[in-house]
């Protein structure tokens, strides 16, 4: 009976021991998990310093002023195309009139030179319908930048945002604060690196767009080249 009294003890004793070591190497890692989460080297989202953001902020606004700018001078240049575009073919179909006329009138050099007056003018028009495709391009261009140009100043203001959530926790220095603290700084940074994530990847196709439109420029730009060239301008 003592032996099996013996024994028990020295199992409780052990169980007793085997708990507190668990206990201690639960703390341990929890604590060491803390300092890898808040290792500025394991952070999703790199550091940055204030100056860095604001300058890249500042370059965006501008970005955004200069794209707005060629938005309205693209719109501007569309319409005067589409406005030369209508004059000629109001000025076509005057002349073809007047070929009709001379026609039925057997002036025939009036209609001849007319006639070369209408092709003349059509082939203007030809010119000036790639013209208007570029304008068009453009046009499609310089709404895609401003819109980029937008979604660089809503990152930069985000990852503006979480620095200065980042102070504010103190970030990367837990000591002295509790588990509630902690939680609720983890919570609050995370749900602002996801946002800011989100953005970035919205940002990256944006930049695929522009790179897009602004190679569909270069295409209109090379067509109407050729349109020149055959037209000996």
């Amino acid at each position: 009976m003592k032996q099996s009294q013996r024994s028990f003890r020295s199992v409780r004793n052990q169980v007793l021991i085997f708990l507190v070591i668990l206990t201690a190497t639960s703390v341990y890692a929890q604590n060491n998990m803390q300092t890898v989460i808040a290792d500025p080297t394991m952070v999703v989202i790199p550091v940055r310093s204030e100056n860095e953001i604001s300058t890249d902020l500042n370059n965006a606004l501008d970005t955004k002023k200069l794209a707005a700018d060629r938005n309205t001078q693209a719109v501007e240049r569309l319409g005067q195309i589409m406005g030369a575009i209508a004059t000629r073919k109001a000025a076509v179909e005057d002349i073809d009139n007047r070929r009709k006329n001379a026609k039925d009138a057997n002036r025939d050099n009036d209609a001849a030179s007319l006639e070369f007056e209408s092709k003349a003018n059509r082939k203007a028009i030809d010119l000036l319908e790639r013209l208007k495709n570029l304008r068009e391009a453009e046009v499609e261009a310089a709404k895609v930048e401003e819109d980029h140009a937008d979604l660089k100043i809503s990152v930069f203001q985000l990852e503006s945002d979480l620095r200065n959530k980042r102070n504010e926790y103190n970030w990367g220095d837990n000591i002295g604060t509790g588990n509630l603290t902690q939680n609720t700084a983890r919570q609050v940074l995370g749900e602002l690196e996801v946002n800011l994530l989100k953005l970035q990847q919205k940002l990256a196709s944006a930049t695929q767009d522009v790179a897009s439109k602004q190679k569909d420029v270069v295409n209109q730009r090379m067509k109407l080249h050729e349109a020149q060239v055959k037209l000996g301008i």
